[in-house]
């Protein structure tokens, strides 16, 4: 019985994922203007799309190329300088692994810029992933720092 116990135990750490209850950091300087796709009514509104593709890279210096889709999805009241806008973002660690992390979510955006201001910070969901991420769930924090850089904390469950 012992004998079973321990191989129980053996096989299912070996078939654990290897981020099991992990963190994943990415970091990527200023972001260039989005290319900006007017698709609501003319101007600014619902159904206009901002995409990036920027590369970063984690603490260990493993490059990542992040794919970013922002799609706004409602509009202020009048007077209002904030609208909400839907973000999935796809983050490829490495080149040629075929591991990645895909999110979404909402958030709160000033209407006059393509980003989220200085100092602010946005938590969305952790969609899935493939390679050694394959199946990966949890949060990812992204937080556009002071001197215009941004980081992005994956706390995968």
């Amino acid at each position: 019985m012992k004998t079973l116990s321990l191989l129980c135990l053996g096989l299912s750490l070996w078939i654990s994922p290897a981020w099991a209850e992990s963190t994943v950091t990415a970091t990527n300087g200023k972001l260039p203007d989005p290319t900006y796709i007017d698709l609501g009514q003319a101007g600014d509104s619902v159904g206009d799309q901002r995409i990036w593709q920027v590369l970063g890279k984690t603490p260990e210096d493993q490059v990542v190329i992040m794919t970013l889709i922002m799609t706004t999805t409602s509009q202020p009241e009048q007077g209002a300088d904030v609208e909400t806008r839907l973000s999935e973002a796809v983050f490829s660690f490495g080149e040629g692994t075929g591991d990645s992390l895909l999110f979404g979510g909402t958030g709160t955006y000033p209407k006059a810029g393509s980003t989220v201001t200085a100092n602010a910070t946005l938590e969305r969901a952790i969609l899935g992933g493939t390679g050694k991420f394959a199946g990966a769930k949890g949060t990812v924090l992204t937080t556009h720092l002071p001197d215009g850089t941004w980081q992005h904390v994956f706390r995968i469950d």
